[in-house]
């Protein structure tokens, strides 16, 4: 649901504005509804943006909109990234240390991860279940606490899962919404997420937002 504006070669100290990201990311609509029906050939489209209360249940399960292709419909999460770094943004903490993140609490059928170039349709069971059973246990809580303390953005690390070595991010956003309050999250490159039987289609955009 929340725009990803995070610049990995950036590591400094950021305020991530939670009102504006959502509205920005609600900019965005138009130009996914457009993908969505030329690209993906969807008859039916069913946003739940409206701040109600019916569409708030639909939020906070990870569901931002349901689309209908030859006939069959698809509960799908959509995340918006500003750049695309071949990698995934998965949010662990939404807000930390005590609110679990969205591949947590969400039960979409699919995360659509736009990019300026790129769009990936990944399917949520195959990445949950890799991050559950595979990747969060290799993360250790203290990894957390220093970034927390640090005050960075990013900070790399290195794990090994089945006997693969490969880097992560701990990427740390400074949320302000009247409070103030961190979300936790790592990501992972697509090779790697490839590697571990993550299912996900990649689409080439032709045109851009």
């Amino acid at each position: 649901m929340l725009y990803l504006c995070i610049n990995l070669a950036i590591i400094i100290y950021m305020i991530h504005n939670f009102r504006k990201s959502l509205n920005h990311e609600r900019e965005q609509t138009n130009f996914a509804d457009k993908f969505y029906r030329e690209d993906l050939g969807v008859t039916e489209i069913k946003r739940f943006n409206t701040d109600s209360e019916d569409d708030m249940i639909m939020q906070r399960q990870d569901v931002d909109v349901l689309l209908t292709v030859k006939s069959i419909t698809y509960r799908v999460s959509e995340k918006f990234r500003d750049i695309d770094f071949g990698d995934l943004y998965i949010e662990v903490y939404s807000k930390y240390p005590k609110v679990e993140g969205w591949l947590h609490t969400g039960s979409p059928n699919a995360i659509l991860y736009f990019t300026p170039k790129n769009v990936y349709w990944i399917t949520h069971k195959s990445l949950k279940d890799f991050c559950l059973n595979k990747l969060f246990p290799k993360i250790k809580s203290e990894w957390f606490d220093e970034i927390l303390e640090s005050g960075k953005t990013i900070t790399g690390k290195s794990i090994a899962i089945d006997e693969k070595n490969f880097k992560i991010n701990l990427i740390q956003a400074h949320n302000q919404d009247g409070k103030e309050w961190k979300t936790m999250g790592l990501s992972v490159s697509f090779e790697i997420l490839e590697s571990f039987g993550v299912k996900f289609k990649r689409f080439e955009l032709t045109t851009t937002s």
